[in-house]
């Protein structure tokens, strides 16, 4: 289950409110070694110790990277693209069994981390930080789809007609004109805006655009104003509300706007739900 722009929105807005002042006064890492030699986390695990009696200054993020500042020039930056559980624990009654990374503050909360999949978990000073390959990736030119006043419908435009590819590379990936968005999103947004996935955007129309701009605004905000998905856990343990209209939950279903069968495809390293009938 993958964390996307919203949930990760979501995240740093309650590590905000939760985290901030805080002061490290431990560490624990557990099962790194699989997500070590992927350089997921630090090869060298004493790195970790270097957040230890560091106090958290700021929260920052972009696409789905999460950035905790600290003082001493320290930072954990954390990237759960394919999934974690990120989860604040006032005491030490509900810790879970595994973890990743665990961090213990001084007023005897915690902070655990617990990779699903692959994803970044990564102790780094403010200089290393800036060269990890998932801060130029999302904290970059590339425009992000919420919160920013200049990515209009006329820079959208035009960021597509200058790439001419796939609407899923076009949404998700390297190649992608936005951030933070992967396979849950594209499913959900390409519906919305009944465009088959398997269309080129040199192909579209500028309704086509336009309808593909607005439903990732409506999308996106849905889900930040929903708490997130409706299968992801918040920082405290709770689930969002958010059910997507297209996705696997859509598996041997009917489309709700023409009845007809929803069909899967393979496509761009997933699997993708959509309706033969309404997406063109």
């Amino acid at each position: 289950m993958s964390v996307e722009l919203p949930e990760a929105q979501i995240l740093a807005e309650q590590m905000t409110n939760t985290l901030l002042d805080k002061k490290v006064k431990s560490y624990d890492v557990k099962d790194s070694a699989k997500l070590q030699k992927i350089g997921f986390m630090n090869k060298k695990l004493k790195d970790y110790e270097r957040l230890v009696g560091c106090k958290v200054i700021s929260i920052t993020h972009r696409g789905n990277v999460i950035r905790i500042q600290m003082n001493k020039k320290m930072n954990l930056v954390l990237c759960p693209d394919y999934g974690a559980k990120i989860l604040f624990h006032k005491s030490a009654d509900t810790l879970p069994k595994k973890h990743h990374l665990k961090l213990e503050f001084t007023d005897g909360t915690f902070l655990t981390i617990r990779q699903t999949g692959m994803g970044l978990v990564y102790s780094a000073t403010d200089q290393e930080a800036k060269d990890l390959y998932v801060i130029k990736r999302d904290f970059s030119d590339v425009p992000s789809p919420v919160g920013e006043y200049d990515f209009t419908f006329e820079r959208f435009s035009e960021l597509l007609d200058a790439k001419g590819q796939n609407i899923k590379a076009a949404i998700v990936g390297k190649t992608a004109v936005v951030v933070g968005l992967s396979n849950a999103a594209f499913q959900e947004i390409i519906y919305k805006a009944g465009i088959h996935p398997k269309r080129n955007t040199s192909t579209f129309t500028d309704d086509e655009k336009h309808e593909v701009y607005d439903a990732m605004k409506q999308v996106l905000n849905a889900r930040i104003c929903s708490g997130g998905k409706d299968n992801w856990l918040n920082l405290h343990g709770e689930p969002g509300r958010h059910t997507p209209v297209m996705g696997p939950n859509m598996k041997d279903k009917n489309c709700p706007a023409c009845g007809a069968e929803i069909e899967k495809i393979a496509h761009g390293g997933g699997q993708v739900y959509f309706c033969p009938r309404c997406q063109r």
